[in-house]
Protein backbone atom coordinates (compact mmCIF):
# COMPACT_ATOMS: atom_id res chain seq x y z
CA UNK A 1 0.00 0.00 0.00
CA UNK A 2 1.34 3.66 -1.15
CA UNK A 3 1.64 6.34 1.84
CA UNK A 4 -0.42 9.10 0.58
CA UNK A 5 1.82 12.86 0.34
CA UNK A 6 0.77 15.69 1.67
CA UNK A 7 2.43 18.65 -0.29
CA UNK A 8 3.23 21.74 2.04
CA UNK A 9 3.58 24.67 -0.83
CA UNK A 10 3.63 28.17 -0.74
CA UNK A 11 0.36 29.43 -2.66
CA UNK A 12 2.58 31.73 -5.30
CA UNK A 13 2.78 27.72 -6.62
CA UNK A 14 -1.26 26.82 -6.23
CA UNK A 15 -1.64 27.00 -10.43
CA UNK A 16 1.71 24.78 -11.43
CA UNK A 17 0.90 22.11 -8.32
CA UNK A 18 -2.66 21.74 -9.53
CA UNK A 19 -1.87 20.81 -13.01
CA UNK A 20 1.08 18.86 -11.83
CA UNK A 21 -2.00 16.80 -9.75
CA UNK A 22 -4.33 16.86 -12.50
CA UNK A 23 -2.17 15.29 -15.40
CA UNK A 24 -1.50 12.68 -12.77
CA UNK A 25 2.15 13.80 -12.62
CA UNK A 26 2.02 13.89 -8.74
CA UNK A 27 -0.75 12.70 -6.53
CA UNK A 28 -1.88 13.22 -2.99
CA UNK A 29 -3.06 16.19 -1.01
CA UNK A 30 -2.12 19.39 -1.99
CA UNK A 31 -1.72 22.37 1.15
CA UNK A 32 -1.04 25.84 0.52
CA UNK A 33 0.09 28.87 2.79
CA UNK A 34 -0.40 32.10 1.69
CA UNK A 35 2.40 33.72 -0.35
CA UNK A 36 2.42 36.77 1.61
CA UNK A 37 4.55 34.90 4.36
CA UNK A 38 7.40 35.27 2.60
CA UNK A 39 6.93 39.33 3.82
CA UNK A 40 7.14 37.84 7.45
CA UNK A 41 9.39 35.37 7.56
CA UNK A 42 9.33 34.87 11.86
CA UNK A 43 5.25 34.54 10.91
CA UNK A 44 5.62 31.71 8.11
CA UNK A 45 8.04 29.81 10.40
CA UNK A 46 5.67 29.57 13.26
CA UNK A 47 2.76 28.67 10.97
CA UNK A 48 4.88 25.68 9.00
CA UNK A 49 5.42 24.64 12.62
CA UNK A 50 2.11 24.22 13.12
CA UNK A 51 0.82 23.06 10.25
CA UNK A 52 3.74 20.16 10.24
CA UNK A 53 2.84 19.35 14.01
CA UNK A 54 -0.93 19.25 12.97
CA UNK A 55 0.06 16.73 9.90
CA UNK A 56 2.76 14.55 11.13
CA UNK A 57 0.79 12.18 13.90
CA UNK A 58 -0.20 10.37 11.24
CA UNK A 59 1.51 8.04 8.90
CA UNK A 60 2.21 10.31 5.87
CA UNK A 61 4.83 11.50 3.57
CA UNK A 62 5.53 14.84 3.85
CA UNK A 63 6.73 17.52 1.48
CA UNK A 64 7.46 20.89 1.70
CA UNK A 65 7.82 22.99 -1.29
CA UNK A 66 9.26 26.26 -0.29
CA UNK A 67 13.00 27.13 -0.49
CA UNK A 68 15.02 28.91 1.69
CA UNK A 69 12.16 31.08 2.80
CA UNK A 70 12.22 31.64 6.17
CA UNK A 71 15.36 31.38 8.92
CA UNK A 72 15.04 27.92 10.37
CA UNK A 73 13.43 26.21 6.88
CA UNK A 74 16.53 23.21 7.27
CA UNK A 75 15.62 22.26 10.93
CA UNK A 76 12.42 22.04 10.43
CA UNK A 77 13.40 19.36 7.63
CA UNK A 78 15.54 17.87 9.90
CA UNK A 79 13.28 18.04 13.41
CA UNK A 80 10.55 16.36 11.18
CA UNK A 81 12.21 13.87 9.27
CA UNK A 82 10.10 14.79 5.84
CA UNK A 83 11.33 15.98 2.23
CA UNK A 84 11.92 19.11 0.80
CA UNK A 85 12.09 20.46 -2.57
CA UNK A 86 16.04 21.55 -3.19
CA UNK A 87 15.86 25.34 -4.34
CA UNK A 88 16.82 28.51 -2.86
CA UNK A 89 13.50 29.91 -3.83
CA UNK A 90 10.46 29.30 -6.21
CA UNK A 91 11.71 30.80 -9.16
CA UNK A 92 14.65 28.77 -8.96
CA UNK A 93 12.54 25.73 -8.28
CA UNK A 94 10.76 26.42 -11.78
CA UNK A 95 13.82 27.48 -14.11
CA UNK A 96 16.48 25.66 -12.74
CA UNK A 97 19.62 26.33 -10.77
CA UNK A 98 21.52 26.96 -14.28
CA UNK A 99 19.12 29.16 -15.65
CA UNK A 100 18.58 31.11 -12.26
CA UNK A 101 21.91 31.39 -12.47
CA UNK A 102 22.29 32.81 -16.02
CA UNK A 103 19.08 35.18 -14.92
CA UNK A 104 20.34 36.62 -11.48
CA UNK A 105 23.93 37.21 -13.77
CA UNK A 106 21.96 39.43 -15.96
CA UNK A 107 20.41 41.08 -13.06
CA UNK A 108 16.98 40.14 -13.65
CA UNK A 109 14.29 40.25 -11.36
CA UNK A 110 12.05 37.45 -11.48
CA UNK A 111 8.18 37.46 -11.40
CA UNK A 112 6.27 34.54 -10.97
CA UNK A 113 2.26 34.04 -12.29
CA UNK A 114 0.77 34.81 -8.53
CA UNK A 115 2.56 37.45 -8.02
CA UNK A 116 1.94 39.45 -10.87
CA UNK A 117 -0.87 40.55 -10.17
CA UNK A 118 -0.39 41.41 -6.32
CA UNK A 119 3.03 43.49 -7.34
CA UNK A 120 1.28 46.76 -5.92
CA UNK A 121 0.50 44.54 -2.69
CA UNK A 122 3.60 43.26 -2.28
CA UNK A 123 5.95 47.00 -3.02
CA UNK A 124 3.71 49.46 -1.90
CA UNK A 125 1.30 47.62 0.66
CA UNK A 126 3.78 45.27 2.43
CA UNK A 127 7.58 47.10 1.59
CA UNK A 128 6.53 49.98 1.64
CA UNK A 129 7.97 51.56 -1.78
CA UNK A 130 7.13 55.11 -3.22
CA UNK A 131 7.63 54.79 -6.69
CA UNK A 132 10.44 57.37 -6.61
CA UNK A 133 12.37 54.98 -4.14
CA UNK A 134 11.64 51.98 -6.61
CA UNK A 135 12.94 53.43 -9.17
CA UNK A 136 16.37 54.08 -7.03
CA UNK A 137 16.26 50.60 -5.52
CA UNK A 138 15.46 48.27 -8.69
CA UNK A 139 18.01 50.71 -10.76
CA UNK A 140 20.58 50.28 -8.41
CA UNK A 141 20.14 46.46 -8.18
CA UNK A 142 18.10 45.21 -11.39
CA UNK A 143 18.64 45.60 -15.14
CA UNK A 144 15.36 44.26 -16.14
CA UNK A 145 12.05 42.09 -15.22
CA UNK A 146 11.20 38.59 -16.24
CA UNK A 147 7.87 37.11 -15.92
CA UNK A 148 8.02 33.43 -16.09
CA UNK A 149 5.10 32.30 -18.25
CA UNK A 150 3.99 28.44 -17.11
CA UNK A 151 1.47 28.99 -19.59
CA UNK A 152 -1.13 28.25 -16.84
CA UNK A 153 -2.98 31.48 -16.72
CA UNK A 154 -2.86 34.52 -19.37
CA UNK A 155 -0.01 37.05 -19.10
CA UNK A 156 -1.19 39.80 -17.18
CA UNK A 157 -0.03 42.36 -19.53
CA UNK A 158 -1.60 45.60 -18.12
CA UNK A 159 -0.23 44.86 -14.77
CA UNK A 160 3.40 44.14 -15.98
CA UNK A 161 3.42 47.28 -17.47
CA UNK A 162 2.15 49.03 -14.34
CA UNK A 163 5.10 47.58 -12.39
CA UNK A 164 7.72 48.45 -14.95
CA UNK A 165 6.52 51.53 -14.87
CA UNK A 166 6.48 51.94 -11.01
CA UNK A 167 10.09 50.23 -11.18
CA UNK A 168 11.34 51.68 -14.28
CA UNK A 169 13.22 48.31 -16.04
CA UNK A 170 11.72 46.97 -18.74
CA UNK A 171 9.84 43.38 -18.93
CA UNK A 172 9.91 40.78 -20.80
CA UNK A 173 7.88 37.53 -20.70
CA UNK A 174 9.75 33.90 -20.66
CA UNK A 175 7.93 30.67 -20.88
CA UNK A 176 8.85 28.06 -18.49
CA UNK A 177 8.04 24.38 -18.38
CA UNK A 178 6.87 22.11 -15.50
CA UNK A 179 9.47 20.16 -15.94
CA UNK A 180 12.39 21.18 -13.10
CA UNK A 181 9.44 21.31 -10.79
CA UNK A 182 8.48 17.99 -11.08
CA UNK A 183 12.03 16.59 -11.01
CA UNK A 184 12.46 18.37 -7.62
CA UNK A 185 9.09 17.34 -5.98
CA UNK A 186 9.54 13.52 -7.03
CA UNK A 187 13.15 13.96 -5.20
CA UNK A 188 11.67 15.53 -2.12
CA UNK A 189 9.34 12.56 -2.24
CA UNK A 190 11.89 9.88 -2.12
CA UNK A 191 13.21 11.47 0.39
CA UNK A 192 10.75 11.93 2.30
CA UNK A 193 9.59 8.46 1.64
CA UNK A 194 12.68 7.23 3.26
CA UNK A 195 13.01 9.38 6.03
CA UNK A 196 9.47 7.71 6.96
CA UNK A 197 11.09 4.03 6.60
CA UNK A 198 13.87 4.97 8.65
CA UNK A 199 11.63 5.65 11.30
CA UNK A 200 10.16 2.97 11.44
CA UNK A 201 12.94 0.86 12.05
Amino acid sequence: MTTPTIWLSCGVLRAEMEELIRLGKISGQLRFLNSMLHMVPQKMETILTSALKEALPRKICLVLVYGDCCPRMLDLVRNFHIGRVDAINCAQLLVGRARYRELMQMESFMILPEWAGRWREIMQSELGLTENVAHELMGENRRELVYLDTGLIPVLETALKDCASFTGLPWRVESVTLDNLLKQLLIAQTTAQAMMFSNEN
